[in-house]
């Protein structure tokens, strides 16, 4: 949603630049940013060469500061309007609640799925870092273009934990080493005689 990897966050929250709240979540534990953080990541990405760490520091505490109705940030002299930074917060946070009516969540352990299906979000997300998605489409006939892209999208919010999927269907894959000549008939092999295992 912020265009940041987690290990982006992860160090802001670290290095002491902005603050998360922890919840338990499974074994683990699950840093949660606010408003005022998202409000504070987004102008700091417009402004990163303008702005020393103290600088930053300091910004985050005045927008930290204000009411969710202010626009208006001021520090030390310098005054910033934040109209079009909560306009395009408001925007990402409406596409974030559009995105969680396509997936279905289930308990910690069970992953998300597509709703309507049994197709992981995760599993198709995986699949675009290598098919387009006329081609993820067309390996899983039950979805649609919108749910694809919506999958895509979930699992760039909520970036999946643990061992990633393959690129590319077992499908894709398969037809792959079909068109490579891995199926075909060989001539005839002769008896193979065992070897001996150093």
């Amino acid at each position: 949603m912020l265009n940041r990897s987690v290990a982006a966050l992860n160090k802001a929250v670290d290095t002491g630049i902005i603050r998360a709240r922890q919840r338990r979540a499974g074994s683990g534990v699950q840093r949660l940013l606010g408003r005022a953080e998202m409000r504070f990541l987004l102008v700091a990405d417009r402004l990163e060469r303008d702005l020393t760490p103290t600088g930053r520091r300091r910004l985050y505490e005045a927008i930290r500061q204000l009411s969710f109705d202010a626009h208006r940030v001021a520090f030390g002299e310098v005054v910033l309007d934040l109209g079009k930074i909560d306009a395009d917060l408001k925007s990402r946070l409406h596409r974030l609640d559009e995105l969680r009516r396509w997936v279905q969540v289930g308990s910690d352990r069970n992953e998300p799925t597509i709703k309507g299906t049994k197709i992981p979000a995760y599993m198709v997300a995986a699949l675009a870092r290598g098919q387009s998605v006329e081609q993820i489409v067309d390996d899983f006939p039950s979805l649609t273009r919108d749910q694809v892209e919506a999958a895509i999208e979930y699992a760039k919010a909520y970036p999946k934990r643990g061992r990633p999927y393959p690129p590319r269907s077992l499908k894709r894959a398969l037809a792959e080493l079909a068109d490579l000549g891995a199926f075909d008939e060989e001539a005839e092999v002769g008896e193979v005689a065992p070897r001996r295992i150093p």
